[in-house]
């Protein structure tokens, strides 16, 4: 997990322990500010109250009434202030808690959605919408709600108790007592505290997982009547999870109580000590000061505990992903480095030629590649299983074993003249275009969805792309025209429309390679002539998947992966 003492983070974690310390000061001041208060004040108002003075001597009515009662404004406006102050005190750590946890999640989330997007870690919708939501909820709550009662509540609580052993050691333990034992307790609750915690995540993310297929097969399940089974199947992971849940409130509840009772016993026993006269009224009341000051801080240590141990188990998944994504983070700044020593060499392809050797998809080779300019290639298996892997493997630029770990030969991938393994993103992009009807379009406008290859593309240059697929007056329907957000896959255009948008990203620029993986299938009539008239003059290699290539492009070639 990346370390919270990192950049901005530091000054917040050091405000924080600096409002921990003026806590803890305001409260000493408050606690004085109570013992004046009953002191001298209060006996001069007692004694007129009585009008007798401390030595039992009768005092003159007429001085008493012209006195009137005598009010302290020095020490009653330092208790106000310090009321206000810690007021601010705790306000002020809530928000630089807060914002101290959403940096640290910015973070996270940024590096665990990469992650997914490179192709690393579990492929599944629901848990990665459960790492991404409930997961880093619990990462934030430990660094916002957690990490910050430690650098704010211990020091006040030390101070507290330190001043209190000092000035009457027989204080100081009465509340020092409960305190120690609610510590001696934490260790085994926050064991199984953690226990349970992580069999909760692992059962909130199968649900996330089933919850995310079964609305992904909708169509299927209604069409075979399947609504109430699987609602039955989801009630039964359901109760898992609620049984899950209130097992570890339990232990969490346990914690929590602890710390609330412990501050509880405190106050009881500073009234009990009062009680025997051990101290007198003016030591109580400054010590259930600091008791009442300190009951806030001691409950908040009690949900550290549940903090600290959910953020361990969400910890266990997220750590290796997040080390995948370092992984990935310095392949990708290494290939931006050393592109500048990457020379283009058409020799062997030619301008806009391809060549791909020792292609390994799950351990299983594919046959040489050796394509010019302008050629069209359907690539086909005998298993049409192996397609889409296939694909993922050509578009990565890497080869994969048939077991994870296991040994792969060095992939040979030449596009226009460059090695394609070694280009970093932005280069890729430049060399290779995709459409396919498999992968829906991500959230945002028409133009910036046409132009995602390429985002220093100019008005000009959108609208030419736009019109190159014959969008533009389809747009001309829209209010916003090239404006208009997209979302749901691509709503609210038609699947045809969409189709048509994927294709012009594609295009975009011309890219020496462009890969269509079964786009043909979601265009009309006008869209597939379209299609055809690109295809017949596009200047690259084009490699194309389709359930009918010959409408799509009469006179293909054809390239067969299936291994040797």
């Amino acid at each position: 997990m990346p370390t919270v003492w990192a950049g901005r983070r530091r000054y917040l974690l050091v405000i924080l322990f600096l409002l921990g310390i003026f806590q803890a000061i305001m409260a000493l001041v408050m606690s004085f500010t109570v013992d004046s208060l009953l002191g001298m004040p209060a006996q001069v108002n007692a004694a007129l109250n009585a009008g007798t003075a401390p030595d039992g001597s009768a005092l003159d009515p007429a001085a008493v009434a012209e006195a009137g009662t005598y009010v302290p404004w020095l020490q009653l406006s330092v208790l106000a202030l310090t009321v206000v102050s810690i007021f601010g005190a705790r306000w002020g750590e809530r928000v630089v808690g807060e914002d101290l946890g959403q940096d640290y999640v910015y973070e996270l989330r940024r590096k665990l959605i990469g992650t997914t997007l490179a192709g690393s870690g579990n492929p599944s919708l629901g848990v990665t919408i459960t790492r991404a939501s409930n997961d880093l909820t619990s990462v934030r709550n430990w660094v916002s709600q957690g990490m910050v009662p430690l650098l704010t509540s211990l020091p006040l609580i030390v101070v507290v108790l330190g001043v209190l052993a000092i000035s009457n050691w027989q204080v100081g333990l009465a509340v020092g007592i409960p305190i120690v034992l609610l510590g001696l307790a934490v260790p085994p609750l926050a064991k199984a505290t953690f226990t349970r915690a992580r069999y909760l995540r692992r059962r909130r993310g199968r649900m996330s997982a089933r919850i995310a297929d079964t609305v992904r097969a909708g169509e299927s399940i209604q069409a075979a009547g399947g609504i109430n089974r699987e609602l039955n199947a989801l009630d039964r992971d359901s109760g898992k999870v609620v049984n899950a849940a209130v097992s570890r409130a339990r232990i969490t509840g346990l914690v929590r109580a602890s710390a609330i009772t412990a501050a509880s016993l405190a106050t009881a026993a500073v009234v009990v000590l009062g009680t025997l006269g051990m101290i007198d009224t003016a030591g109580v009341a400054s010590a259930m000061t600091l008791v009442g000051v300190m009951s806030t801080p001691l409950g908040d240590l009690g949900r550290v505990v549940e903090y600290r141990q959910n953020y361990k188990a969400a910890r266990r998944i997220q750590a290796p992903l997040l080390a995948q994504a370092e992984v990935l983070r310095k392949a990708e700044k290494n290939r931006e480095e050393n592109w500048k020593e990457v020379a283009g060499e058409r020799s062997d392809t030619g301008r806009n030629g391809l060549r791909i050797r020792r292609l390994v998809v799950q351990g299983q080779r594919v046959p040489l590649l050796q394509a010019g300019a302008g050629e069209v290639i359907q690539i086909t298996s005998r298993d049409p299983g192996r397609i889409q892997p296939f694909l993922v493997n050509l578009l990565a630029g890497q080869n994969t074993a048939a077991e994870p770990g296991g040994e792969v030969p060095g992939l040979e991938m030449v596009v226009d003249g460059y090695d394609y393994t070694r280009a970093p993103g932005r280069q890729r992009r430049k060399l290779l275009g995709h459409a396919s009807v498999r992968v829906p379009l991500e959230r945002g406008t028409v133009s910036r969805a046409i132009t995602y290859r390429n985002p220093q593309a100019t008005d000009e240059q959108t609208r030419e792309a736009i019109a190159r697929v014959g969008l533009d007056r389809v747009l001309e329907a829209f209010p916003r025209g090239e404006d208009t957000r997209l979302k749901n896959g691509g709503q609210p255009l038609t699947g045809s429309q969409v189709a048509r948008l994927k294709l012009g990203r594609a295009l975009l620029d011309n890219p020496p390679l462009l890969v269509l993986d079964g786009i043909d299938a979601d265009l009309d009539g006008d869209g597939l002539r379209l299609l055809r008239a690109e295809l017949e003059a596009y200047p690259g290699v084009v490699l194309f998947t389709s359930q009918n290539p010959g409408r799509m492009a009469p006179g293909h070639r054809v390239w067969t992966v299936d291994a040797p």
